[in-house]
């Protein structure tokens, strides 16, 4: 369909230009919130879903709760090696531990409970073994700015896979597009720049804003994998939409206290 293939080469790069201004008018941690949300794994899993297939679409949707989990024990690995790390060896490092983790999981027992428990828990695990951020009021600390220069880098990497995850579905096959829907696009280009700019401290503010909107990514795969074979396509994704952004408001609050 034509019409998939413009959605797929605009959806990503519309979305991430609206995050760079989400982040620098909200700042760090609400921005990242906002990256944490199902705004890539959202769209590709719609499109997959109409380009495969209902079944297809289900099976994916249960595969992306391990794909949670590996992108939480990315943005942890990389919040510890980027305190101890410049962003050369941080980032590297957090890639070939996040595709160890992959495979590892690739391996583990199927279990739609066991998954939906462990994908539930995993951001919340996360947010408690992140590295604690310095306390805000000591002398001379700044508050990280957000990168202000044109997003046209993340834009051209979430263009590409987001055409890479949805062309190569039906090769890969549900377990690996599943868990690959939740590679670390946004997340990483977010947390690298913050990084690069403004240290291992934007880092961990950065991965404290994303395992929150994490929840809500897990609400999102959850509905789908419930009800995409029961109810019509667009109810299940609205129904997901809503569940996404009604869990990671809730969670917000709280983090944010």
């Amino acid at each position: 369909m034509d019409w998939l293939i413009i959605l797929k080469i605009i959806a990503v790069p519309l979305l991430l230009w609206l995050l760079s201004i989400l982040v620098q008018r909200w700042g760090t941690f609400l921005g990242a919130v906002v990256a944490g949300l199902p705004i890539v794994s959202g769209p590709v899993s719609l499109i997959i879903t109409l380009e495969q297939g209902v079944e297809f679409a289900s099976g994916m949707a249960y595969n992306t709760l391990p794909g949670i989990c590996v992108c939480i024990w990315f943005g942890v690995t990389y919040s510890w090696l980027a305190c101890r790390f410049r962003w050369q060896t941080a980032m590297p490092c957090a890639l070939v531990l996040y595709f160890a983790a992959a495979a590892l999981l690739c391996r583990a027992p199927h279990s739609l409970p066991l998954f939906s428990v462990l994908a539930l828990a995993a951001p919340l695990i996360g947010l408690r073994v992140l590295p604690k951020p310095k306390p805000h009021h000591r002398k001379g600390w700044k508050a990280p700015t957000a990168h202000k220069g044109p997003p046209w880098m993340q834009m051209l990497v979430g263009m590409m896979a987001m055409i890479g995850e949805t062309e190569g579905a039906a090769w890969l096959g549900p377990q690996w597009s599943g868990i690959l829907v939740f590679f670390p696009v946004i997340s990483g280009v977010v947390g690298l720049f913050a990084h690069i700019e403004n240290g291992s401290e934007a880092v961990i503010r950065v991965f404290r804003g994303t395992f929150t909107g994490f929840t809500g990514a897990t609400a999102f795969a959850l509905t789908v994998a419930w009800c995409v074979t029961a109810l019509p396509v667009w109810l299940t994704y609205a129904l997901a939409t809503a569940a996404a952004l009604l869990s990671s408001a809730l969670v917000a609050h709280f983090v944010k206290r």
